[in-house]
């Protein structure tokens, strides 16, 4: 979308002449190139015309900035017979990356346009090396200085953990600069015995064990550099407490209720099957083994009738057996049936 950036007042409602216009036009620059330090309220584009001419055309000059929000960094003057656009706010292109609109600006258009013509000039913006490192990843500490934080235990040897995250810094610059890292001062005296830092990554390492004679609190003072002829610096602080043992971090995980329905559901549904699928086999493994057997009528009738004649003498005779002791001790004896 365009916006007019300004619009020379028009004191008479006069129309261009098409000559005026085209002359105008043809005398505008392909090419502009501006810094973020260049000097402010100095046109940096500027037409004359013959003084008769002016008049009579230009109060009908338009012109648009491509991006918008440079929208207002320029402002357009007349003076007489010269027409001049002049940079009335510098551009940081840090700021326009960082606050504005998250893009990293090199080039920009300038659109000018004279009645029925029009021109575009095209503008370059140098990013110069004016800022330092930028830490991140930190937290704010009593000094307002950027601080890192962690946590030791004295056996361990390694690189440590720091928090709110990693020591890290860049160039604040967008064209940035790579970035070495330092210790610059550190207590208690001696910290070095205990830790170095990784000039390219800026990782702290333990390097041995402390014993309980041995400090057990420290803290440094870590300096970013950029890598450019100014060479700019920034400082972050790292403080470490040693202990015992190792801390222990305790993390709480909060399972989706849904998905233990779920998995509950599913469980109980295999057990169930399992469970019928086993019944069934074991079913049908007796129903295969066991046989019942076929006795033939004629053969085992008189084994039955047999059988049970055996049966029926062995009753009796075993009840006048009873009957016969009972009898002895009692001083009777057993008389015939038919006394």
């Amino acid at each position: 979308m365009r916006f007019l950036l300004a619009v020379i007042s028009m004191l008479t409602q006069s129309i261009a002449d098409p000559k005026d216009c085209s002359s105008f036009i043809h005398h505008l620059p392909k090419n502009i190139t501006i810094r973020e330090s260049s000097p402010l309220n100095i046109s940096i584009i500027e037409i004359r015309l013959n003084a008769t001419a002016a008049p009579s055309f230009i109060n009908d000059i338009y012109y648009y900035i491509h991006p918008d929000c440079l929208s207002n960094h320029f402002k357009s003057v007349q003076e007489g017979n010269k027409w001049s656009l002049f940079l009335q706010k510098a551009i940081d292109v840090e700021y326009i990356y960082l606050v504005e609109n998250k893009f990293v600006l090199k080039d920009f258009q300038i659109e000018i346009k004279c009645g029925s013509y029009d021109s575009i000039v095209n503008g370059t913006v140098i990013d110069e090396d004016d800022n330092g490192p930028i830490f991140a990843n930190t937290k704010s500490t009593n000094c307002t200085i950027s601080g890192y934080s962690a946590n030791s235990y004295r056996e361990y040897t390694g690189q440590l953990e720091t928090s709110p995250g990693g020591i890290e810094a860049a160039d604040g610059d967008v064209t940035g600069n790579n970035v070495t890292y330092s210790f610059l001062y550190g207590e208690p005296f001696g910290f070095k015995d205990y830790f170095i830092i990784n000039p390219q990554h800026g990782h702290v390492n333990k390097t041995r064990e402390i014993t309980e004679e041995d400090p057990h609190n420290f803290m440094m003072i870590i300096q970013a550099t950029e890598n450019s002829t100014l060479g700019r610096t920034k400082i972050a602080v790292l403080e470490v407490g040693v202990y015992e043992n190792i801390p222990v971090v305790f993390s709480q995980v909060e399972a989706n209720q849904a998905v233990l329905l779920v998995l509950q559901v599913l469980s109980g549904i295999i057990i169930m099957v399992f469970t019928f699928a086993f019944a069934y086999i074991v079913h049908h493994r007796i129903k295969k083994h066991v046989v019942s057997p076929k006795i033939p009528d004629s053969v085992n009738t008189s084994k039955f009738d047999s059988m049970e004649a055996v049966t029926e003498d062995s009753f009796i005779l075993e009840n006048t057996i009873v009957l016969t002791e009972s009898n002895q001790i009692n001083g009777g004896t057993i008389k015939n049936s038919k006394e």
